[in-house]
Protein backbone atom coordinates (compact mmCIF):
# COMPACT_ATOMS: atom_id res chain seq x y z
CA UNK A 1 0.00 0.00 0.00
CA UNK A 2 2.65 2.42 -0.92
CA UNK A 3 0.48 4.32 -2.04
CA UNK A 4 -2.19 4.70 0.17
CA UNK A 5 -2.64 7.49 2.22
CA UNK A 6 -4.28 6.95 5.97
CA UNK A 7 -6.56 10.00 6.40
CA UNK A 8 -9.78 9.93 9.12
CA UNK A 9 -13.45 11.03 8.86
CA UNK A 10 -16.21 11.94 11.21
CA UNK A 11 -19.51 9.57 10.46
CA UNK A 12 -22.41 9.64 13.05
CA UNK A 13 -19.48 11.48 15.76
CA UNK A 14 -17.06 8.49 15.21
CA UNK A 15 -13.90 8.79 14.04
CA UNK A 16 -13.10 6.58 10.93
CA UNK A 17 -10.07 5.49 9.56
CA UNK A 18 -9.65 4.98 6.28
CA UNK A 19 -6.67 4.86 3.04
CA UNK A 20 -7.27 6.81 -0.03
CA UNK A 21 -4.83 6.29 -3.62
CA UNK A 22 -4.86 7.21 -6.74
CA UNK A 23 -7.06 9.17 -8.64
CA UNK A 24 -10.54 8.50 -11.52
CA UNK A 25 -13.42 6.65 -10.70
CA UNK A 26 -13.76 5.51 -7.33
CA UNK A 27 -13.50 2.19 -5.97
CA UNK A 28 -14.48 1.19 -2.33
CA UNK A 29 -13.29 -1.53 -0.82
CA UNK A 30 -15.59 -3.15 2.10
CA UNK A 31 -13.61 -5.73 4.69
CA UNK A 32 -15.18 -8.67 6.40
CA UNK A 33 -16.12 -9.78 10.07
CA UNK A 34 -13.03 -9.59 12.82
CA UNK A 35 -11.11 -7.28 10.33
CA UNK A 36 -9.85 -4.49 8.80
CA UNK A 37 -8.44 -2.06 5.51
CA UNK A 38 -4.94 -4.43 5.50
CA UNK A 39 -7.06 -7.52 3.73
CA UNK A 40 -6.82 -5.22 1.17
CA UNK A 41 -2.87 -4.75 1.06
CA UNK A 42 -2.01 -6.26 -1.73
CA UNK A 43 -4.86 -4.64 -4.23
CA UNK A 44 -5.02 -1.17 -2.86
CA UNK A 45 -1.50 0.13 -5.47
CA UNK A 46 -2.72 -1.91 -8.14
CA UNK A 47 -6.22 -0.65 -8.56
CA UNK A 48 -4.42 3.31 -8.02
CA UNK A 49 -2.11 2.15 -11.10
CA UNK A 50 -5.22 1.13 -13.35
CA UNK A 51 -6.61 4.45 -13.05
CA UNK A 52 -9.04 4.32 -10.15
CA UNK A 53 -9.84 6.55 -6.84
CA UNK A 54 -9.31 3.84 -3.89
CA UNK A 55 -10.78 4.21 -0.80
CA UNK A 56 -11.26 1.30 2.18
CA UNK A 57 -12.45 2.32 5.59
CA UNK A 58 -11.85 0.65 8.62
CA UNK A 59 -15.51 -0.41 9.39
CA UNK A 60 -16.84 0.84 12.54
CA UNK A 61 -16.01 -1.17 15.41
CA UNK A 62 -12.96 -2.60 13.34
CA UNK A 63 -9.49 -1.71 12.63
CA UNK A 64 -8.50 1.80 14.34
CA UNK A 65 -11.92 3.05 13.60
CA UNK A 66 -13.86 4.04 16.81
CA UNK A 67 -16.26 0.99 18.50
CA UNK A 68 -18.66 1.80 20.45
CA UNK A 69 -20.89 -0.09 22.85
CA UNK A 70 -24.34 1.29 21.40
CA UNK A 71 -24.05 0.22 17.70
CA UNK A 72 -25.68 -3.34 16.72
CA UNK A 73 -22.80 -4.17 14.04
CA UNK A 74 -25.46 -5.83 12.06
CA UNK A 75 -25.34 -5.72 8.15
CA UNK A 76 -28.50 -2.92 8.10
CA UNK A 77 -26.60 -0.64 9.85
CA UNK A 78 -23.79 -1.08 7.73
CA UNK A 79 -24.83 -0.61 4.60
CA UNK A 80 -26.47 2.47 6.28
CA UNK A 81 -22.94 3.71 7.39
CA UNK A 82 -21.15 3.12 4.39
CA UNK A 83 -24.16 5.56 2.55
CA UNK A 84 -23.58 7.82 4.79
CA UNK A 85 -19.54 7.44 4.78
CA UNK A 86 -20.36 8.08 0.90
CA UNK A 87 -21.82 11.56 2.02
CA UNK A 88 -18.99 13.05 3.94
CA UNK A 89 -17.02 11.85 1.04
CA UNK A 90 -18.88 13.94 -1.68
CA UNK A 91 -19.12 10.81 -3.50
CA UNK A 92 -22.38 10.24 -5.68
CA UNK A 93 -21.34 7.07 -7.91
CA UNK A 94 -19.20 4.32 -7.22
CA UNK A 95 -17.80 0.66 -7.67
CA UNK A 96 -18.24 -1.57 -4.83
CA UNK A 97 -15.63 -4.30 -3.68
CA UNK A 98 -16.91 -6.61 -0.37
CA UNK A 99 -15.15 -9.58 0.76
CA UNK A 100 -16.83 -11.77 2.89
CA UNK A 101 -19.38 -10.19 5.29
CA UNK A 102 -18.32 -6.87 3.21
CA UNK A 103 -19.54 -8.80 0.21
CA UNK A 104 -23.12 -8.16 2.15
CA UNK A 105 -22.91 -5.08 3.50
CA UNK A 106 -21.97 -4.05 -0.18
CA UNK A 107 -24.77 -5.88 -1.82
CA UNK A 108 -27.39 -4.30 0.69
CA UNK A 109 -25.92 -0.63 -0.30
CA UNK A 110 -26.75 -2.01 -3.58
CA UNK A 111 -30.39 -2.73 -3.07
CA UNK A 112 -31.39 0.48 -1.72
CA UNK A 113 -28.63 2.89 -3.84
CA UNK A 114 -28.54 1.21 -6.97
CA UNK A 115 -28.40 4.55 -8.72
CA UNK A 116 -25.17 5.13 -7.21
CA UNK A 117 -23.31 1.89 -7.50
CA UNK A 118 -21.37 1.33 -11.43
CA UNK A 119 -20.17 -2.26 -9.99
CA UNK A 120 -20.40 -4.75 -7.45
CA UNK A 121 -17.86 -7.15 -7.26
CA UNK A 122 -18.21 -9.81 -3.87
CA UNK A 123 -15.09 -12.49 -2.39
CA UNK A 124 -15.92 -14.91 -0.51
CA UNK A 125 -19.43 -13.42 0.39
CA UNK A 126 -22.39 -13.84 2.90
CA UNK A 127 -25.42 -13.32 1.82
CA UNK A 128 -26.13 -16.04 -0.93
CA UNK A 129 -27.07 -18.86 1.58
CA UNK A 130 -26.89 -20.36 5.22
CA UNK A 131 -24.24 -22.34 4.92
CA UNK A 132 -20.65 -21.04 6.92
CA UNK A 133 -18.36 -21.88 9.11
CA UNK A 134 -18.86 -24.15 12.29
CA UNK A 135 -16.93 -21.81 13.60
CA UNK A 136 -18.83 -18.72 13.12
CA UNK A 137 -22.01 -20.74 14.12
CA UNK A 138 -19.98 -22.06 17.63
CA UNK A 139 -19.10 -18.40 18.21
CA UNK A 140 -22.71 -16.95 17.75
CA UNK A 141 -23.82 -19.25 20.84
CA UNK A 142 -23.32 -16.88 23.80
CA UNK A 143 -21.23 -17.71 26.30
CA UNK A 144 -19.73 -21.01 24.04
CA UNK A 145 -18.41 -17.94 22.11
CA UNK A 146 -17.30 -15.93 24.52
CA UNK A 147 -14.64 -18.75 25.67
CA UNK A 148 -13.83 -19.57 22.17
CA UNK A 149 -13.48 -15.98 20.61
CA UNK A 150 -10.43 -14.86 22.69
CA UNK A 151 -7.82 -13.01 20.43
CA UNK A 152 -4.73 -14.53 22.42
CA UNK A 153 -5.97 -17.90 22.13
CA UNK A 154 -7.01 -17.46 18.23
CA UNK A 155 -3.56 -16.32 17.86
CA UNK A 156 -1.96 -19.14 19.35
CA UNK A 157 -4.42 -21.21 17.27
CA UNK A 158 -3.43 -19.74 14.18
CA UNK A 159 -6.53 -19.19 13.40
CA UNK A 160 -5.82 -16.56 10.81
CA UNK A 161 -4.45 -18.88 8.11
CA UNK A 162 -7.30 -20.67 8.07
CA UNK A 163 -8.18 -18.26 5.59
CA UNK A 164 -5.92 -19.48 3.52
CA UNK A 165 -5.29 -22.58 1.55
CA UNK A 166 -1.69 -21.68 1.42
CA UNK A 167 -0.41 -19.16 3.68
CA UNK A 168 1.35 -16.10 1.70
CA UNK A 169 4.01 -14.77 2.20
CA UNK A 170 2.82 -11.34 3.12
CA UNK A 171 1.01 -12.62 5.85
CA UNK A 172 3.96 -12.61 7.68
CA UNK A 173 4.35 -9.45 7.41
CA UNK A 174 0.76 -8.00 8.30
CA UNK A 175 0.10 -10.76 10.77
CA UNK A 176 1.56 -8.33 14.05
CA UNK A 177 -0.20 -5.50 12.75
CA UNK A 178 -3.32 -7.66 12.38
CA UNK A 179 -3.06 -9.20 15.87
CA UNK A 180 -2.56 -6.06 17.37
CA UNK A 181 -5.96 -4.72 15.62
CA UNK A 182 -8.33 -7.40 17.45
CA UNK A 183 -7.00 -6.54 20.35
CA UNK A 184 -7.52 -3.03 20.97
CA UNK A 185 -10.30 -2.39 23.81
CA UNK A 186 -13.87 -3.19 22.73
CA UNK A 187 -12.66 -5.11 19.50
CA UNK A 188 -13.11 -8.28 20.87
CA UNK A 189 -16.93 -7.31 22.14
CA UNK A 190 -17.52 -5.97 18.48
CA UNK A 191 -16.97 -9.19 17.01
CA UNK A 192 -19.07 -11.16 19.17
CA UNK A 193 -21.85 -8.61 18.79
CA UNK A 194 -21.22 -8.72 14.74
CA UNK A 195 -21.53 -12.44 14.16
CA UNK A 196 -24.73 -13.21 16.07
CA UNK A 197 -26.29 -10.15 14.41
CA UNK A 198 -26.21 -12.23 11.13
CA UNK A 199 -25.41 -16.12 12.62
CA UNK A 200 -26.88 -18.35 14.91
CA UNK A 201 -26.06 -22.08 15.22
CA UNK A 202 -27.72 -23.34 12.02
CA UNK A 203 -26.19 -20.66 10.16
CA UNK A 204 -26.78 -17.36 8.31
CA UNK A 205 -30.00 -15.57 9.38
CA UNK A 206 -32.93 -16.05 6.82
CA UNK A 207 -32.82 -12.11 6.95
CA UNK A 208 -29.57 -11.37 5.71
CA UNK A 209 -30.24 -13.33 2.71
CA UNK A 210 -29.81 -11.35 -0.89
CA UNK A 211 -29.85 -13.81 -3.46
CA UNK A 212 -33.60 -13.20 -4.44
CA UNK A 213 -33.27 -9.43 -4.16
CA UNK A 214 -30.25 -9.44 -6.37
CA UNK A 215 -32.41 -11.02 -9.39
CA UNK A 216 -34.01 -7.99 -9.89
CA UNK A 217 -30.83 -5.68 -9.34
CA UNK A 218 -29.54 -3.94 -12.81
CA UNK A 219 -25.97 -3.47 -11.54
CA UNK A 220 -23.40 -5.48 -12.75
CA UNK A 221 -22.39 -8.20 -10.58
CA UNK A 222 -19.21 -10.15 -10.52
CA UNK A 223 -18.21 -13.10 -7.17
CA UNK A 224 -15.22 -14.60 -6.42
CA UNK A 225 -14.49 -17.20 -4.86
CA UNK A 226 -11.60 -19.88 -3.59
CA UNK A 227 -12.14 -23.31 -4.55
CA UNK A 228 -10.96 -24.23 -1.09
CA UNK A 229 -12.60 -21.37 0.88
CA UNK A 230 -13.14 -22.86 4.67
CA UNK A 231 -15.38 -20.35 6.10
CA UNK A 232 -18.47 -19.64 3.34
CA UNK A 233 -17.94 -22.68 0.96
CA UNK A 234 -17.25 -22.31 -2.42
CA UNK A 235 -20.88 -24.04 -3.24
CA UNK A 236 -22.37 -21.10 -2.69
CA UNK A 237 -20.99 -19.89 -6.17
CA UNK A 238 -23.18 -22.72 -7.68
CA UNK A 239 -26.41 -21.24 -6.18
CA UNK A 240 -25.03 -17.76 -7.68
CA UNK A 241 -24.62 -19.63 -11.11
CA UNK A 242 -28.36 -20.79 -11.27
CA UNK A 243 -30.09 -17.92 -9.53
CA UNK A 244 -28.03 -14.83 -10.75
CA UNK A 245 -27.05 -16.26 -14.74
CA UNK A 246 -26.78 -12.53 -15.25
CA UNK A 247 -23.83 -12.40 -13.69
CA UNK A 248 -19.76 -13.25 -13.89
CA UNK A 249 -18.49 -16.19 -11.09
CA UNK A 250 -14.91 -16.91 -11.53
CA UNK A 251 -13.19 -19.57 -8.86
CA UNK A 252 -10.18 -19.55 -8.33
CA UNK A 253 -8.02 -22.95 -7.22
CA UNK A 254 -6.16 -23.99 -4.39
CA UNK A 255 -7.20 -20.79 -2.49
CA UNK A 256 -9.08 -19.95 0.54
CA UNK A 257 -11.37 -17.16 1.93
CA UNK A 258 -9.04 -14.04 0.60
CA UNK A 259 -8.58 -14.60 -2.87
CA UNK A 260 -7.59 -11.08 -2.97
CA UNK A 261 -4.30 -11.66 -0.40
CA UNK A 262 -3.62 -15.44 -1.38
CA UNK A 263 -3.87 -15.13 -5.38
CA UNK A 264 -3.37 -11.36 -5.73
CA UNK A 265 -2.25 -11.32 -9.46
CA UNK A 266 -4.87 -13.54 -10.71
CA UNK A 267 -7.71 -11.26 -8.40
CA UNK A 268 -6.26 -7.77 -9.53
CA UNK A 269 -6.44 -9.28 -13.34
CA UNK A 270 -10.17 -10.14 -12.57
CA UNK A 271 -11.47 -7.08 -10.91
CA UNK A 272 -9.52 -4.75 -12.76
CA UNK A 273 -11.07 -6.29 -16.34
CA UNK A 274 -14.72 -5.99 -14.53
CA UNK A 275 -14.25 -2.59 -13.56
CA UNK A 276 -12.59 -1.70 -17.45
CA UNK A 277 -15.44 -3.09 -18.71
CA UNK A 278 -14.63 -6.56 -20.09
CA UNK A 279 -17.06 -8.63 -20.68
CA UNK A 280 -20.57 -8.54 -18.48
CA UNK A 281 -22.57 -11.51 -18.87
CA UNK A 282 -23.11 -13.94 -20.72
CA UNK A 283 -21.18 -16.66 -19.80
CA UNK A 284 -19.99 -17.83 -15.85
CA UNK A 285 -16.60 -18.40 -15.86
CA UNK A 286 -14.34 -20.82 -14.05
CA UNK A 287 -10.75 -19.96 -13.92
Amino acid sequence: MQQAEYKAASVWGLKIRYVEAGDGPVVMLLHGLADSLLSWYCNIDFLADAGYRVIAPDLPGCGESDKPSHLDYDPVSAAEFVYDFTQEMGIDRLSLVGSSAGGLVAGLFSLEHPDMVEKMALVGSGGFGRRVSWLLRAISVPLLGDLMYQPWLNRKMGVTKRLFYRTPAILEELLPEMDRLKELPGARAVVLRSIRSSITLRGLRKREYIIDRLKGSEVPLMTVWGAEDRIIPVAHAEDVRRELPGSLVHIIPECGHWPQMEQPGQFNALLTDFLNGGPIQTAQHES
